[in-house]
């Protein structure tokens, strides 16, 4: 299983790139259970805007739904204004923004 975990203003979206699956995991406390518990959703495609700190989650063949937010890649989100923090996963290695 081959996973990008990118980080946002109010959550952390985890994507099996493989399976073609996400989930979105609020932020807080309990990260761990959360992530336990967060249900996977099946998307089409995830397309990162190299010209800003925008994606979108395409969720079927039609190009409709999607879902679209800003990852978190600088120090102070531009979007939120919140400061960036290291959250660890259950391996141990911390959940980062993919540039």
């Amino acid at each position: 299983m081959e996973l990008i975990t990118l980080d946002s203003c109010h959550h952390y979206w985890v994507f099996d790139i493989e399976r073609l699956c996400y989930r979105r995991v609020p932020k807080g406390l309990g990260f761990e259970r959360r992530m336990a518990v967060a249900e996977w959703h099946p998307y089409r495609r995830l397309d990162l805007d190299p010209n800003s700190d925008a994606f979108v989650v395409v969720l079927d063949g039609v190009e409709t739904p999607t879902l679209r937010s800003w990852r978190h890649t600088e120090a102070t989100c531009p979007q939120c204004d919140t400061t960036r923090t290291a959250q660890r996963g259950a391996n141990g290695r911390a959940l980062v923004a993919v540039g």
